[in-house]
Order: structure tokens, then sequence, then C-alpha cells
């Protein structure tokens, strides 16, 4: 079903610079399944692309080959205010095209996320096509930039889309976490926690959460059986702390 992605995980994707866990596939494809299902083929975007490792991934899992975002400061780092990852534009432009995509597939800002504004959403949003089925949020790691850029996905996402918050659990970004909790803590939000896992944070919209979170579930259990599962409260609402087992390389089904 997801050739292309089982032949990058098996792949380029090890030789491709970054942080990033190839068993996250095993919770992506059921959702990926999920939104076929419901007719949704959106492309996808990114803030805080580094060089390109998971969104190439995700790039491979809907292929999808125009309206796709990657954003980030690049080599404005003055702007890059916790010192993660430098990006480095000529690196992913080089990572895209090993791993096949056309120059057109993906559009490249170079902006600080802090300083885009509604007029630019609404540019991104009609570019897109109406908006994205993954939206992968990895740039700065301070609470303000993490409770901005988790905004601006959740403006950007279509409401069968999934949104990924890197390093949630990552004791050396504890911004990440800082941010998500005022996040909840102090306003109500359509977008409601569904999985942790490989230091990732998935968030799906309240209307379909509960049809999302059994749909993993069961899928992870059908197809990974070896991958612990448990279902815990995250801000008051069900969600699955997914743990797969490391050495195991089976990342789809």
């Amino acid at each position: 079903m997801l050739q292309a992605v089982n032949e990058y995980l098996n792949g380029h994707f090890k030789t491709v610079e970054g942080w990033c866990i190839p068993h996250l596939w095993q919770v992506i494809e059921p959702l990926h399944e999920l939104q076929t299902n419901l007719g949704i083929n959106q492309p996808v975007a990114e803030i805080g692309v580094f060089h390109g490792k998971f969104l190439i991934g995700l790039l491979k899992t809907k292929n999808v080959s125009r309206g796709n975002f990657a954003i980030d400061v690049f080599d404005m780092q003055e702007f890059n205010l916790d010192g993660a990852g430098k990006g480095n534009l000529q690196a992913l432009k080089d990572n895209l095209a090993k791993c096949g995509m056309a120059p057109d597939t993906v559009i490249i800002e170079r902006v600080d996320s802090l300083a885009i504004r509604d007029a630019h959403i609404d540019s991104i949003l009609a570019r897109s096509g109406g908006g994205f089925s993954f939206f992968s949020v990895d740039g700065c790691h301070l609470p303000e930039h993490t409770v901005n850029d988790i905004r601006i996905a959740m403006k950007l996402t279509v409401p069968q889309g999934i949104i990924f918050i890197d390093d949630y659990y990552n004791a050396n970004w504890p911004g990440v976490q800082e941010g998500v909790a005022k996040l909840y803590f102090n306003d109500y939000v359509n977008r409601v926690p569904l999985v942790y896992t490989c230091n990732k944070l998935f968030l799906c919209h309240l209307s379909y959460h509960r049809h999302f979170l059994d749909y993993t579930a069961d899928f992870l259990s059908k197809h990974h059986p070896e991958t612990r599962v448990k279902r815990v409260k995250r801000f008051g609402y069900d969600c699955l702390t997914v743990t797969p087992q490391m050495t195991s390389d089976k990342y789809l089904s």
C-alpha cells in the first residue's frame, strides 16, 4: 500500500540528517488510511523542517504533487531563539531531489513563524488547495513559539487532518510541553490529544477523536501486536501512549 514510504524508511531515511523515528509510521499508516476512507488527500506542511527527514516521509505518505509547504527560518538564524537544529535550505533541496521529489512539489517559505499573520495564512490556504492533511510543528521550542505554531497549524489543517508536535517529552526542550500545557489550560481548542509516540504528540479534531482513537488502537492490535498501546488521559481527553518494539524493523503493516 505504501511502497514508496517503505522504500524511503529502509533507504534514504537513514542518510537524511535529522531526528525522527521510523516506527512513527506504525501510527501514521492507519491515520492515512482513515483519511483516504474519508476522501481526504490534502498536501502536507511542516514548520521547522531542518533537512527534511520527517517531511519527506509525510510527502511520500500522501503522495500529493502540489501545495506542500516547508516553513523555516533557514539562514535567518537571528530568529532561531532556542538554537535548535539550524535549517539548511540547500540540504533540504538536495534531499528532496535525492528522494525523487520534483522541485515544485514543495513550496518553501523562508519566514519566522511568529511573523505569520492572517493574510499570510489565507495565502497558504489558497496555495495548498484548502489546507493540509498532515501538519508537523517542529520549529523553535520556546513556549511562545509552540503555542503560536500550533495555532497556525490548527488554522491550516483540515478537520480530518493530524497535527504532530515534536519533542513533547524531550527533557532538553521543556518549552514544548509547557507551551502545550498553557494552550490547553488557558483555552478551549478543537484539536485534542490523540496519540503520543516516538517523541511526538499527535492532535486531531474533537469531532473525529473517538473514531480516530478506536481505529488506530484496533489497527495496532491487529498489525503490530508487539507494540504496547496504553489508553491514558491527556488534558481530559482519551489518548493512546504507543511504545513500539524498537528492535523491530516493521514500520508498516
